[in-house]
């Protein structure tokens, strides 16, 4: 690629590694169909998927496809597993990265035989274990910059690839970090997608800088979310529906749809009046009908919250179908699918889910059950996990009137969420203090809140 004026820095050579072995796994699938004489279209009808979802699996640099996916279309190339090898092989490749990522921190830009990423358009460097370095967040877009980078030069794969590990460190980190301080920099980082987005004029370029800028977009609207700006949350998760659905794009669409639902129905009233859990439902529905082209993840949170929406609606029997579906696309989701959006998925994730339907169907006991165990599995880095479990089983222990340990573990987690910052989760915590209502004469419950007058007045 020609460097013009743009000053390169090294980024480490496991991204580039990684990126080949997928990158093989794109162009075989694509030289078979050709080589057996097939369109796209004709290839999806032989498999039974859409033509969407094998033109995904011919894209360079792209997320790697599904298992099931790859497997149908090995099939129907007669491939004799030739594909699913080099599939298989990809997916480990991506987990030796991972852990060269948490080892290397972030040292993995000084060495200066790597390959080569520019400065100024995309930050300093595209390591994603080194966010810090990543993007300059105080400095403004130079749109002119961009549409001159654009202009002369083909933006490289790994520099696209370096742009959407971005966007899955912070969308990783939404668990752990106070969501003010996320807010600036997936912003920052989303102004940076959307200007290269609208600056180019390469259709395969602008394809899969609008499916990044879809998923950056439901990143900010979790954030916005966080810190109880329902209005931007849903703006933001909109957006990316609306520009997935006109690319044709099913992952991103079926993506913000999930998140989509659990705005319009306030997380099934768990959260605030605003929401309608049925608009949620309708959302989900349409969010399932994507479900081939989903990971493992997205189906376990579709699965997930359409129990919580049959829970709150006392609907058992459908509310225990659908945890069923949940984990059974959970025991799909291995460690190279907890990346992103739903790098806080696996079992302990649904046993929150479990607990908090075993609430809303009037069984504490059982929540009590789901949730303890959930806690005893959810590591530091799902801490509003945890603490979204520990309101719940709060209001488990205050039904069953063991209100001394109710009171006690709300009053704790709403301290940890007040000084985190965390509004959706106070507001989870509000939900859960108004269901005290009926207790509200006896000692603990007077003790909690005095408590939570004290924080919050603090």
């Amino acid at each position: 690629m020609q460097e013009g004026n743009v000053e390169r820095v090294a980024v480490p050579d496991h991204n580039r590694q990684r990126a080949q072995v997928a990158d093989e796994l794109a162009r075989e699938i694509k030289r078979r169909r050709l080589a057996a004489g097939l369109s796209q279209r004709e290839l999806a009808t032989r498999i039974g998927y859409t033509r969407q979802y094998v033109s995904m699996t011919e894209w360079e640099d792209a997320n790697l496809p599904s298992r099931d996916l790859v497997a149908a279309i090995d099939a129907g190339l007669d491939a004799d597993g030739e594909l699913m090898a080099i599939h298989d092989r990809s997916k480990q490749e991506r987990k030796v990265a991972r852990r060269e990522v948490s080892r290397v921190g972030t040292a993995g830009c000084a060495d200066e035989r790597s390959e080569c990423g520019p400065i100024g358009v995309f930050g300093p460097c595209t390591h994603p274990g080194a966010l810090s370095d990543a993007i300059d967040f105080d400095m403004p877009l130079d749109r002119e910059q961009i549409g001159a980078y654009l202009r002369s030069q083909r933006m490289s794969e790994h520099a696209l690839t370096g742009l959407g590990e971005v966007t899955r460190l912070l969308a990783g980190q939404r668990q752990s970090v106070a969501p003010g301080a996320l807010l600036g920099p997936i912003e920052a980082h989303r102004d940076t997608v959307s200007a290269l987005f609208r600056n180019t004029s390469d259709s395969r370029l602008k394809e899969r800088l609008g499916s990044l800028l879809g998923e950056t977009s439901i990143v900010a609207s979790r954030v916005w979310s966080a810190v109880g700006d329902r209005a931007m949350a849903l703006s933001h998760c909109a957006f990316a529906r609306k520009l997935a659905d006109s690319m044709r794009d099913p992952v991103i669409g079926g993506m913000a749809r999930i998140f989509e639902s659990n705005l319009r129905s306030d997380a099934a009233t768990l959260i605030g009046s605003d929401g309608d859990v049925i608009i949620g439902l309708r959302i989900l529905r349409d969010a399932a009908t994507m479900t081939d082209s989903l990971p493992p993840a997205a189906r376990a949170r579709i699965g997930a919250e359409l129990a919580q929406a049959y829970a709150v609606l006392e609907l058992d029997r459908e509310c225990q179908d659908a945890l069923s579906r949940a984990q059974r696309a959970v025991d799909d989701i291995d460690e190279v699918d907890r990346t992103g959006l739903f790098s806080d998925w696996d079992a302990s994730r649904l046993l929150v889910y479990e607990g908090t339907c075993w609430l809303f169907l009037n069984k504490p006991r059982k929540a009590i059950v789901a949730l303890d165990a959930a806690l005893s599995t959810t590591g530091d880095g799902n801490r509003n996990v945890g603490l979204a479990a520990q309101v719940d089983l709060a209001s488990a222990y205050n039904q069953i009137g063991e209100l001394e340990e109710g009171c006690r573990i709300l009053g704790e987690t709403h301290s940890s969420l007040v000084a985190m910052g965390n509004q959706r989760g106070i507001e989870r915590a509000h939900r859960a203090i108004e269901r005290t209502t009926p207790w509200r004469n006896e000692q603990p419950v007077q003790a909690l809140l005095e408590r939570i007058r004290s924080t919050e007045i603090q």
